[in-house]
């Protein structure tokens, strides 16, 4: 398992998000580095656990992070580039606040 001060991750999971979105899990880290950030509840809700989607502007992308609260750790699902319809709603709520 991989960890930080702030996250933790499994490795074969970020293996599979590499392989998947091309994307280390880590990346996560600049969501929540003071960036203008966006987060909502995920509708996906597994195993009893509240899962939350966090958004902000990474190199001039999108970036959609996947995660559930464990402790005052963020546990990394997923991390992605948003789609169109996601980085609407980023946008309108980044230019809301």
């Amino acid at each position: 398992m991989g960890e930080t001060d702030d996250f933790e991750w499994d490795d074969d999971k970020d293996a599979a998000n590499r392989a998947k979105h091309g994307l280390p899990l880590l990346v996560s880290e600049f969501v929540f580095d003071g960036r203008p950030r966006f987060e909502r509840s995920s509708p996906k809700f597994v195993a009893g656990e509240p899962r939350v989607e966090a958004m902000a502007e990474v190199a001039g992308r999108v970036i959609l992070c996947v995660f559930v609260w464990r402790g005052r750790k963020r546990r990394l699902i997923s991390v992605r580039r948003a789609h169109r319809s996601e980085r609407r709603v980023f946008a309108q709520a980044v230019e809301g606040s």
